[in-house]
């Protein structure tokens, strides 16, 4: 084999590599099918190089830069399923086709330099719908996201310099034919990198997420809770705002599993997480602190006003409807109030607002009290 086949047989492999990493992907749970695509793209993307590690005629040649356009039209449908929009089916199987009936009478009838006009002047266009949909669209856009809209970017500069340069300098065509044989390896590599790393990223907040949210409730867990408490807390104080934590708990909870079973006991949690959250703003924490006992932080209130505040939660409680089948369940809670302060350690605060909870339990529970 020529240094040049070898070259091309590496850069085969290199995609197959990538395609086969693809394979080993999968989209999170909920979110549209869409790496297969990616990796059907980089599959076919592989055979384009394979074929030119051959010594090949016309056909193939055309075989070859099919392919290679699979792999870009591939990354389109990619991209609008990873970012979640409906793919506009018409418009790209159009697209790939009429692309590749020019890209192969260009390539047919010999005319590098054609082809590599229509690339500057098809794919920098794709590669800009790309980029809006991973920089713009895309809801959960992570660093990798980011990074992949400037590899398309780039490449868009690329593609439309080469165009130009192609009939500003005579000279540049030798260069050009060995710069694409470099530029587009790169590219693709760059792309199946970042691509991948995004879907980690991705699967690494949705952990992150999991681990901090209560699956049953969907509001923060103990953990979660106490480590966004310590974090809104320092801002707080830096802008001299008053903070109040608040403990409250179901009064005899226990009965209404044993009277009516477990599933009971799951629909009165959510049921009374959706009321409390009602009276809370978007700056305040709401996290179930364990089994029946949640825990709440209300910031810039004075423990005056924030007793107020708790007192229409206790309210709203005591007057909710929660029916499980064919029965009414009704409940109260006792709520336990403390002022925190900068001075405070965390475990202590967490002490007083459980005494102020305890205290309204021992005073005949569905009440509020408050420790200072």
């Amino acid at each position: 084999m020529t240094p040049e086949q070898i070259y091309f047989l590496t850069l085969g492999l290199l995609n197959l590599v990538v395609a086969l990493a693809g394979s080993r992907i999968e989209d999170l749970d909920g979110k549209p099918a869409s790496i297969h695509f990616l990796t059907f793209g980089f599959l076919a993307f592989s055979f384009s190089w394979f074929l030119y590690a051959f010594d090949i005629g016309t056909f193939l040649q055309i075989v070859s830069a099919i392919l290679s356009l699979v792999f870009i039209w591939g990354i389109v449908i990619f991209s609008f399923k990873r970012c979640e929009k409906r793919v506009p089916w018409f418009f790209i199987i159009s697209g790939f086709l009429l692309h590749s009936c020019i890209q192969s009478y260009l390539t047919y009838d010999n005319n590098f330099t054609a082809v590599l006009h229509l690339s500057g002047l098809i794919i920098p266009v794709i590669f800009l719908i790309i980029s809006y949909l991973f920089f713009k669209v895309k809801k959960e856009r992570n660093s990798s996201d980011t990074t992949l809209t400037y590899v398309f970017l780039i490449m868009i500069v690329v593609l439309v310099s080469r165009s130009v340069a192609l009939e500003t300098s005579a000279d540049f065509f030798a260069i050009t034919k060995i710069t694409s044989q470099a530029i587009w390896p790169a590219f693709s590599v760059a792309v199946g990198v970042f691509s991948f790393l995004s879907f980690t990223q991705e699967a690494q907040g949705k952990l992150k997420i999991e681990s901090i949210t209560d699956p049953l409730t969907g509001i923060l867990n103990r953990r979660g809770f106490i480590e966004a408490l310590k974090n809104k807390t320092e801002a707080a104080w830096i802008s001299n705002q008053k903070v109040t934590l608040v403990m409250f708990d179901l009064d005899h909870f226990k009965n209404i599993n044993d009277t009516y079973g477990h599933d009971a006991g799951d629909i009165v949690l959510k049921k009374c997480v959706q009321q409390t959250k009602i009276k809370l703003r978007d700056c305040d924490l709401f996290g179930r602190y364990g089994g029946e006992e949640f825990s709440m932080l209300l910031f810039d209130v004075d423990l005056r006003k924030a007793q107020s505040i708790v007192e229409r939660m206790r309210t709203g409680l005591e007057e909710m409807n929660c029916t499980y089948k064919t029965d009414q369940i009704k409940i109260t809670a006792s709520f336990g109030l403390v002022e925190m302060k900068e001075s405070d350690e965390f475990d202590e605060a967490f002490s007083k607002a459980d005494n102020a909870l305890y205290d309204a339990k021992n005073n005949g529970r569905n009440r509020t009290e408050v420790r200072l």
